[in-house]
C-alpha cells in the first residue's frame, strides 16, 4: 500500500496527494519488491541499498548513500505467527522526499496518519526525531506492559500452572527481541546527534535528549524484567520440584499402606490349613487386624512427615 501525504508548518492535518510533491512523504506499508523497485528509482538508489527494508529481522543502523540518508529502525508490534515481535521500519531521507517502507502495516505510522499527531512533512529532521520518540515510548511501554505481568504472576506463586511457565518464557523472548532493538537503536540516534547525517536545529536537542533517555531506560528495564523472570522462572521450578517430590512421597505411602491389604487377602486365599479357618468369625476378623496394620503404618508415616 502506497500513500502520498503532504503538511508544511502553515497547515493542522496532513492532505493525500495524488501526484508527488517536493517535501512530500511518501509512505508505504506491506511493501513488495516492487516497492522496493519503484523507491530505488525515485531515489537513484541501488535496489540491494534498500532491499533490507524487507526484512522482519533486520538490525537498526543508519548509512548515507548519494543525497540520501537511510535509517533502518524497529518498532514494536504484537505476537504474529512467527513471533517475532518487533518490527523493522526503514526512513529515507533526500534533498526532495521522506519516505517510510514497512513490510508490515506499522501502527506507529498509522497513529500519525489518521490520528491527532500531525507533523510538518517539510521539516524532516523534526519528523524523524518526533517518529524516533515515539517509536521509544512505544518500547517503553511494551516493556512496562511485561513487567506488569511478571510482577502479578508473582504474587500467585503458590497457584503455578503450565501456562504461567509458557508466559514467562513468552515474555522474556520479548524483552530479549526489545534489548536486540534498543542496543543497536541507541548507537543510531548517537550517529544522529553528531550531525552528520541529517542537518538538526535547536529545538531537535530536546527530542534528541527525550529519545535518548526513554531507550536507556527501556534497556535497563528489559535487563531488570529479564533477571525478574528468570529468577521467577527457577523459584517456579523449585516449586515444581517440590510438589512432585510430595506427590511420589504420598503415592509411596498409599502404596505401602495398600500392600499389606493385599498381603493378608494373598496369605488367606491359599488352599492350605490356615488359623482361624475354623472360626465362624474369621472374615471379621481378618478385616479387624488389616484394618489395625494400615493404621499403624499410617500412624508411622504421618509421624515421620510423609503424609
Amino acid at each position: 500500500m502506497k500513500e502520498i501525504l503532504f503538511n508544511d508548518v502553515k497547515k493542522e492535518r496532513m492532505e493525500r496527494l495524488d501526484s508527488l510533491k517536493e517535501g512530500c512523504w511518501i509512505n508505504i506499508e506491506k511493501a513488495t519488491h516492487e516497492d522496493i523497485e519503484y523507491v530505488a528509482k525515485l531515489t537513484n538508489l541501488h535496489v540491494r541499498d534498500i532491499e533490507d527494508a524487507l526484512d522482519m529481522h533486520e538490525l537498526p543502523r543508519i548509512e548515507r548513500e548519494g543525497d540520501n540518508v537511510i535509517l533502518f529502525v524497529r518498532d514494536t508490534q504484537e505476537q504474529d505467527k512467527e513471533d517475532v515481535y518487533t518490527t523493522p521500519l526503514t526512513v529515507i531521507i533526500n534533498s526532495k522526499y521522506l519516505i517510510t517502507v514497512s513490510p508490515v502495516s506499522s501502527r506507529t505510522i498509522r497513529s500519525i496518519i489518521e490520528g491527532d499527531i500531525s507533523f510538518s512533512t517539510t521539516e524532516k529532521s523534526s519528523f524523524l526525531m518526533n517518529l524516533l520518540l515515539i517509536i521509544s515510548k512505544n518500547f517503553t511501554k511494551g516493556v512496562k506492559n511485561v513487567r506488569s505481568s511478571v510482577l502479578k504472576q508473582k504474587g500467585e506463586l503458590k497457584k503455578v500452572k503450565g501456562l504461567d511457565i509458557v508466559k514467562l518464557i513468552e515474555g522474556e523472548e520479548i524483552l530479549n527481541q526489545y534489548i536486540s532493538a534498543l542496543t543497536p537503536m541507541k548507537i543510531v540516534i548517537e550517529a544522529i546527534a553528531k550531525g552528520g547525517f541529517i542537518p538538526l536545529y535547536a529545538k531537535d536537542d530536546d527530542l534528541l535528549e527525550d529519545m535518548n533517555i526513554a531507550i536507556r531506560q527501556s534497556v535497563d528495564n528489559c535487563t531488570v524484567g529479564v533477571k525478574s523472570i528468570r529468577n521467577l522462572r527457577d523459584s517456579y521450578q523449585a516449586i515444581f520440584t517440590n510438589n512432585l517430590n510430595n506427590t511420589i512421597r504420598l503415592l509411596t505411602s498409599l502404596t505401602v499402606i495398600l500392600t499389606i491389604p493385599t498381603i493378608v487377602g494373598s496369605l488367606f486365599g491359599m488352599n492350605v490349613p490356615l488359623p482361624l479357618a475354623g472360626n465362624d468369625s474369621a472374615f471379621a476378623i481378618i478385616i479387624l487386624i488389616v484394618f489395625l496394620m494400615a493404621f499403624g503404618f499410617y500412624i508411622i508415616l504421618k509421624r515421620k512427615d510423609w503424609i
